[in-house]
């Protein structure tokens, strides 16, 4: 499975909890953040020169959260908890980096403090891919207009990137925090992006999304119809479209591309 299609599965998830605004914990931990953040500023910090610049850098993936129930349990201490943590995610250790936003996250991004403590650490990266890293270890939640709008600032400056492969995380993220009409126009560049990997993530992020518009289904038509068949591409404007409504005409251009697929198995 590419990391596009995995990122497309994990956030499908996180956007049904989103809708429904219950979100799953994550796991447990016995250590309260102030400690872990301790035993994280004590472990030391080895560099693997082999790594590539996007392994380097300090917000990674992939290690086991913190319980967000465990978490918010005892609000003692709290803002001294917070500068621990953002100190450790800070580092250029990535794991002890890593650990440190899981913990944050546990806490929830509903928690103002949390807010301010993750678009402190977004906004003093300036590589769209540092940024992305951030974005990876935060769990998306029913915000207030106000309150959203400044990580949709910073998933901008994301999907801007020269990376593909950053561009394609990007819109998918956006898609799962902003569940408005408004991402619109986000989702239509992506479906014409000169990158076949990002207009496939786009294609998800449609499928993510609340967006139901007549434009971004007919650029969903025209790339089922020209893609080729029963590649990545294919499949996902396909199963895309699955979720508009279609008039007869444009069930036609939806069975064609589709019947491409059964057309090309039987040779």
């Amino acid at each position: 499975m590419s990391r596009t299609s995995a990122l497309a599965v994990g956030i499908a998830c996180l956007s049904a909890g989103f809708v429904l605004g219950n979100f799953a914990n994550h796991g447990r931990t016995d250590a309260h953040p102030s400690q872990r953040a301790s035993s994280d500023a004590d472990a030391p910090s080895p560099k693997d020169p082999a790594q590539s610049s996007r392994d380097a850098t300090p917000q990674p993936i992939g290690s086991q959260p913190v319980s967000r129930a465990d978490a918010s349990a005892d609000s003692s201490g709290r803002p001294a908890d917070l500068r621990a943590l953002a100190t450790c995610a800070s580092r250029t250790e990535p794991k002890a980096a890593e650990r440190c936003l899981q913990q944050l996250d546990a806490i929830g991004v509903q928690d103002p403090a949390v807010r301010r403590t993750f678009l402190q650490l977004i906004s003093t990266q300036q590589d769209p891919t540092a940024k992305a890293r951030i974005f990876e270890n935060i769990t998306p939640a029913p915000l207030p207009p106000e309150d959203l709008m400044p990580f949709l600032k910073e998933l901008e400056s994301v999907r801007g990137s020269s990376d593909p492969e950053v561009r394609a995380d990007g819109l998918i993220r956006t898609a799962a925090w902003d569940r408005s009409d408004a991402i619109a126009g986000v989702l239509r560049q992506g479906l014409y992006d000169p990158n076949a990997e990002v207009v496939r993530a786009a294609a998800t992020a449609v499928l993510v999304s609340n967006v139901r518009t007549q434009d971004i289904k007919e650029a969903l038509l025209a790339l089922a119809s020209d893609a080729t068949p029963d590649s990545q591409l294919h499949r996902s404007a396909l199963e895309a479209l699955g979720d508009f409504s279609l008039n007869r005409e444009e069930y036609l251009i939806y069975r064609a591309a589709r019947d491409r697929v059964d057309a090309k198995s039987r040779r």
